[in-house]
């Protein structure tokens, strides 16, 4: 399958990857959501990376790659993998209850999806996190209460609506250099692993002003 990468811009939208690839926009978009195609969401649409569809495109040449540099999205794509494998679902699973993980893991997701903001509020839409992991309002709602307590998160009420804040540096049960490569950790990871920004992100002292 080879197909002519555009090379005036680095992000290309569905549609213009739908054209390229051939393929039904309602297939990319599953292929996004399960990490199958690397992207981004820019406010409720995709946006896919030149690179990574190339390397999509292309795996014998994309593994040659990832070889000799480190590859991010090993690392973290939508969400930082780390977090599932330092003891923090079953920290939150006795503490708080089954509910309390996916949660929180949403939470982490819609402050990943937001990108860099200059501050780390992040609107919180109940309705939507009741709908997009699958409990009632009530239980959502405690869940929230729940994690700001344990001092996992921060609400903060502004004139434009609830925010929260996820607050960093994570605590959790294992350390990021206790957990290998292959589950998201630095041990074992390729030099300046650490350098990868969406780790730095949830590692270090966020803005909580």
């Amino acid at each position: 399958m080879n197909k002519v990468m555009p090379t005036t811009r680095k992000l290309l939208n569905l549609k213009e990857v739908s054209a390229l690839l051939n393929m039904n926009t309602e297939v990319l978009r599953r292929w996004l959501r399960n990490g199958k195609l690397p992207g981004v969401k820019v406010g409720s649409d995709w946006r896919v990376n030149v690179a990574d569809l190339e390397a999509f495109l292309n795996p014998v040449a994309g593994k040659k790659s990832s070889d000799s540099v480190e590859n991010p999205k090993k690392m973290c794509f939508r969400f930082p993998k780390w977090l599932e494998f330092s003891g923090l679902p079953r920290m939150l699973n006795d503490k708080i209850g089954p509910e309390a993980w996916p949660v929180f893991k949403k939470l982490v997701e819609l402050d990943f999806e937001l990108g860099k903001p200059t501050d780390r509020h992040v609107l919180l839409d109940r309705p939507e996190l009741a709908e997009r992991t699958g409990y009632d309002d009530e239980i959502v709602d405690a869940v929230i209460k729940q994690l700001e307590q344990n001092g996992l998160i921060r609400l903060v009420q502004r004139q434009s609506g609830e925010f929260f804040i996820v607050i960093t540096p994570i605590r959790t049960p294992r350390m990021i250099l206790d957990i290998s490569y292959e589950h998201g950790g630095v041990k074992g990871a390729p030099d300046k692993a650490l350098e990868n920004s969406c780790l730095r992100r949830f590692l270090e002292p966020g803005d909580m002003t």
